[in-house]
């Protein structure tokens, strides 16, 4: 049996819906559900009510306002998860439970960045008129065990520079492996500066009387640099340690420097090097040393959290609040400061 009205759609036309079933109420049922359906949104000439999400992925990530990097880690987590897995979702069969059961079967990582994808996505849908609400919104992620702030030694951190030293140059034939590793992360210890900030330092960004670096940019996955920083309050001027300067010093000395341009720290064809072809180089180099360039980084934060406090820390660092920093940039103190004179009484 088939059953049918005409609807006013939220765009002012009117259509005609209908309802099939096996008897009068099992029409009236899904008559009743396919104009619920339909009244979920307008359709236009790119996206419908009906369209799979794969399509509204499709034109919502080049619209979408990111860095390249951002566009390249949204588009491997549609490619490997959301899409084989919610791809052929019509837009409105696109509820709350069916996004939580998919990011519960995540990694908590990976269940991170799908939920920001889809998020986005489907409020670019609201906005198109295409969804009357985001479903997304009300989703929560799987709980995630926040990891222990681990601050390096002066011990661990020589270690992890003895072996870059040893494994630098130690191939038999071919040109010499791992040029410029030891210097990259001489300026990484001596700065506390982003992995891609440091691959993305020129020349015109160092000041050797002044012993400042200029964060202006950082370097993308292609061999080039963007012109500005992870956030605004990334791009400063920050006094680097002794190690640093000397690290650019023998890079500046280097005789192919002024035949490959620019960058201080450049690929042999004079580009720039990426963060993910460098940091396979320096696990290649520091073998089962657990320690990753992220982690000097962490170590700088919560040394100068100690002598000059939380705030200096978020500076120095380019963080864009303190509240950055305290989660997960300090490591715990092994043993707290003696605050006890504070308390008053004998």
């Amino acid at each position: 049996m088939q059953v049918s009205t005409y609807l006013r759609l939220l765009n002012g036309r009117t259509v005609r819906v209908r309802g099939s079933g096996s008897s009068a109420a099992a029409a009236k049922r899904r008559l009743e559900e396919n104009c619920q359906q339909r009244l979920q949104g307008d359709d236009t000439t790119e996206l419908t009510t009906t369209s799979p999400l794969n399509k509204l992925l499709d034109v919502w990530l080049p619209r979408h306002d990111v860095s390249a990097r951002s566009k390249e880690i949204y588009e491997k987590v549609i490619n490997l998860h959301i899409g084989p897995n919610l791809g052929s979702v019509r837009l409105n069969e696109l509820t709350t439970p069916r996004i939580q059961v998919f990011l519960e079967g995540l990694t908590p990582g990976t269940a991170r960045t799908a939920r920001a994808a889809l998020g986005s996505a489907a409020g670019f849908a609201v906005r198109w008129g295409v969804m009357s609400a985001n479903p997304v919104r009300e989703t929560k992620l799987p709980k995630r065990e926040k990891k222990e702030v681990l601050a390096l030694t002066d011990e661990q951190m020589d270690e992890y520079r003895n072996r870059l030293v040893a494994w630098c140059g130690g191939n038999a034939g071919g040109p010499k492996r791992g040029e410029g590793l030891v210097e990259i992360m001489d300026v990484v210890r001596g700065s506390g500066a982003r992995f891609g900030e440091v691959l993305g330092l020129r020349w015109s960004d160092v000041d050797f009387k002044e012993r400042t670096i200029s964060i202006t940019g950082t370097t993308d996955e292609r061999g080039g640099r963007k012109d500005k920083p992870k956030t605004d309050s990334s791009r400063r001027v920050i006094p680097v340690a002794k190690i640093a300067l000397d690290a650019l010093e023998r890079q500046f000395a280097k005789p192919y420097r002024e035949q490959l341009g620019e960058p201080v720290f450049p690929t042999r064809a004079g580009t720039y090097r990426t963060v993910s072809n460098t940091e396979t180089r320096l696990r290649q180099a520091r073998g089962d040393l657990k320690i990753v360039p992220h982690d000097f980084r962490k170590t700088v934060s919560t040394r100068i959290e100690e002598k000059y406090g939380v705030m200096a820390a978020s500076r120095y660092l380019g963080h864009s609040s303190t509240i950055v920093t305290e989660q997960a940039y300090l490591a715990a103190p092994a043993v707290i400061p003696d605050y006890t004179a504070a308390f008053g009484g004998s």
